[in-house]
């Protein structure tokens, strides 16, 4: 069965500009994220599991700026609210449903970024 085809959900331009075009480099942030992000986001979701939601905020700061870099808009607002809510300790109940989210968008993002570094975009 052949995975759903999804629009491309990050936006590699700022990477671009930053380094010129130098796909090496531009490669490299991207294997960062890969091997990051996805393991904080693992994390998060055990928070919500063991229903502590005020230790998100750490994992959703460390998350941030990859998230940022790579263009992914709607998962950096999820993340930047998740990240306040949790530091401020408000609208928790809306958390589980934001990292579930996050997770969702993650998972179609780490296939689409896959793809760049091994050169099958």
């Amino acid at each position: 069965m052949e995975a759903p085809n999804h629009e491309q959900l990050f936006d590699l331009s700022y990477l671009n500009q930053i380094f010129q075009g130098n796909q090496d480099m531009i490669n490299n942030i991207i294997q960062l994220f890969l091997e990051q992000v996805p393991e904080y986001i693992k994390e998060m979701q055990e928070c919500v599991d063991r229903n502590d939601l005020l230790s998100l905020h750490p994992l959703a700061h460390k998350a941030k700026s990859s998230i940022a870099m790579l263009g992914l808009k709607s998962m950096e607002g999820n993340i930047v609210r998740i990240e306040q809510d949790s530091k401020h300790n408000r609208n928790l109940d809306d958390l589980p449903e934001l990292v579930r989210d996050v997770r969702s968008e993650c998972d179609i993002v780490y296939t689409q970024l896959r793809q760049v570094i091994t050169g099958a975009a």
